[in-house]
């Protein structure tokens, strides 16, 4: 009985073990994992720390010595590695210029002797003229290398001449609306390190669609609310340099039918709206539920999309009673619909009123098709 007792208090030890030793071999892996990724991260707050030191003293320089004697300092660029990392950076937007001969190596010794900065790791390339600095390595950040701290997190701006220099700020926007939900495709952003954000024009906030851009990066929002929206691109590296662009977004409910028929796009140009053609070669519009009435002061004609067969806006809005919604949307049965199909003289006609097209007794008027 004994010995049966001490087989079993060696098998649970050896169990113990193994569970032990597998934990352990987790605990590892997971610190390694936050091991490197922290290594990486303090890589770059380094780099980014002694780029900014060697930026103060170029600055200083610049200040109390004429651009000849600076212009003596350090070395000419001869390798291709050192034309390859000025180049890079200039590809990148890192830099406003690339021309070789304006720019001077600096070894870890000419730093500590000519410009009187020691404790640094990167051979760098400097610019007097513009005192942009370029590093010859570069550091690593989201799997791409740059070869200065501007663009880079928590990067300064530099000034040249007195002044902020001002990157390419631009972006371009696409919409792809389907009924009354809408995707906003901003594509072609100029620039790296850039706060993106968006908000519609009426509201006193911005809300953030990134807060570290990547240049040439497409980033995609939805939006399910018309109404008049700004999209900005703020330069991260700058202060006050943002840029800005206007869409009016206007959704409505899809058309209906059992034909195969490519709607246009309401947001685009109002002129051109959804078409279908019948067995009969019959053309007809698609006019989607909406409401009007007349504004007092302006003596113009208001007009709002409804969503689905609701009482609310597609621009959020509650529709009251100071609203005319025709009796067109509504079946002799009481069913009330999304929207109906007018008869038009031919397809992609241009200049239609929907208040008008409604109220004119010699068109057809359908539920469906």
């Amino acid at each position: 009985m004994k010995e049966q007792t001490k087989e079993n208090k060696k098998g649970i030890t050896l169990v113990a073990l193994i569970i032990t030793v597998i934990l352990m071999l987790i605990l590892v892996s997971v610190i390694t994992f936050e091991g490197i990724d922290s290594y990486k991260t303090s890589k770059v707050i380094k780099f980014v720390t002694e780029m900014q030191l060697l930026q103060a003293k170029v600055d200083d320089l610049v200040k109390t010595t004429n651009l000849e004697e600076l212009n003596n300092l350090g070395l000419e660029i001869t390798t291709n590695e050192q034309k390859n990392a000025i180049n890079s950076a200039y590809n990148n937007q890192e830099i406003t210029a690339n021309d070789i001969g304006k720019y001077r190596f600096f070894t870890i010794d000419n730093i500590l002797n000519e410009l009187d900065v020691d404790n640094v790791q990167s051979e760098i390339m400097v610019n007097f003229e513009t005192r942009e600095i370029v590093s010859l390595k570069g550091t690593e950040y989201k799997g791409k290398t740059y070869y200065t701290q501007y663009k880079l997190p928590n990067g300064q701006n530099l000034v040249i001449n007195s002044e902020f220099v001002q990157r390419d700020l631009a972006f371009d926007i696409k919409l792809n609306i389907n009924g009354t939900n809408a995707d906003v495709v901003i594509s072609n952003i100029k620039i790296s390190n850039g706060t993106l954000s968006y908000k519609e024009e009426k509201d006193n906030y911005w809300k953030q669609i990134t807060n570290y851009t990547e240049a040439n990066e497409t980033q995609t929002i939805k939006i399910d609310k018309t109404g008049n929206y700004i999209f900005k691109l703020e330069d991260n590296t700058a202060e006050n340099s943002k840029f800005e662009k206007t869409a009016k977004i206007i959704l409505t409910n899809s058309p209906k039918t059992n034909l195969n028929i490519e709607p246009y796009n309401y947001a685009e140009d109002s002129k051109y709206w959804a078409y279908a053609q019948d067995s009969s070669n019959n053309y007809y519009v698609w006019i989607p539920r909406f409401v009007y009435k007349t504004n007092t002061d302006t003596n113009e004609t208001e007009l709002k999309f409804i969503k689905d067969v609701t009482s609310i806006a597609t621009d959020g809005t509650v529709i009251n009673d100071d609203w005319t919604l025709d009796d067109k949307f509504t079946k002799n049965d009481g069913t009330k619909l999304t929207g109906v199909w007018v008869s038009v003289e031919s397809q992609y006609q241009t200049g239609l009123n929907m208040i008008d097209l409604l109220n004119d007794n010699n068109r057809t008027i359908l539920t469906e098709i």
